[in-house]
């Protein structure tokens, strides 16, 4: 943790994010510095480490007192280390050069819970363009079809599809936070849009492992199954969209 409260992640030639492919011992990704979807997850840590020692410990000890001033030191320097109103959306991390602004879905786990470190209008701001540009039938791209790094199928040799892993190719478990903001954000008028975006996984049940969902497909159309036939990230995601779009239609 720097004095500005954010967490820095660097050691060379290692991946210290969930982006870790690599090839010929080299990361293809290895996003060195501050992290945004790490600093968006270490402030709801805080966040949720601070309510529950108000609920269930001690409301006026020094672990709320100390961690309550980290928190606030953390929403402060977020929003103006990662935010690029030109471009209108967070960077995908920050080094000593300064923004790498390569649209990537890391940025929606700023928005995923109600005590957000970004202000309200940045936070539509992020889920306008990851609606435009990241957003698939088949779970959210790992890069915007707009970066000349795109890889939008993931096939070929082990050298291309590791180009192609976080590199276009989408995760279904990305729509587990996506969907959540989605209902935070606009409420049951999400439900068709949710409802569309789950339905058709049970299509393709049949098609890379039987009766189990993939772990990710082509960011290009027509979305073609790979990676792991059998994924517990994908299943536990579609199950959270399943009961969150229960959980909305019920207060209809």
């Amino acid at each position: 943790m720097h004095p500005n409260g954010l967490l820095w992640a660097q050691l060379e030639g290692w991946a210290l994010s969930w982006m870790n492919a690599y090839i010929d011992g080299r990361p293809v990704t290895e996003r060195a510095g501050y992290q945004v979807e790490t600093n968006a997850l270490w402030y709801h840590s805080i966040a949720f480490a601070l309510e529950m020692e108000r609920k269930y410990g001690n409301p006026d000890g020094d672990f709320v007192k100390e961690w309550s001033k980290i928190k606030a030191l953390v929403k402060d320097n977020f929003q103006p280390m990662f935010w690029n109103a030109r471009a209108g959306y967070l960077a995908d991390y920050v080094d000593n050069a300064g923004q790498h602004l390569e649209v990537r879905p890391n940025m929606i786990y700023a928005i995923v819970e109600e005590d957000m470190p970004v202000d309200p209008e940045v936070a539509s701001s992020i889920l306008h363009v990851i609606d435009n540009e990241l957003v698939t039938r088949r779970g959210i791209r790992t890069l915007s079809p707009r970066s000349v790094d795109y890889k939008g199928v993931y096939e070929g040799s082990q050298h291309e599809r590791d180009l192609a892993y976080h590199g276009g190719s989408t995760r279904v478990y990305l729509l587990a936070p996506y969907i959540w903001s989605g209902f935070r954000f606009k409420g049951q008028s999400f439900v068709k849009k949710a409802e569309w975006l789950v339905e058709g996984f049970y299509d393709d049940l049949n098609k890379h492992g039987v009766g189990a969902f993939s772990e990710l497909y082509d960011g290009d159309p027509p979305h073609e199954p790979h990676g792991a036939i059998s994924s517990a990230l994908s299943t536990a995601a579609l199950l959270m969209a399943d009961y969150a779009i229960s959980k909305f239609k019920k207060e209809e």
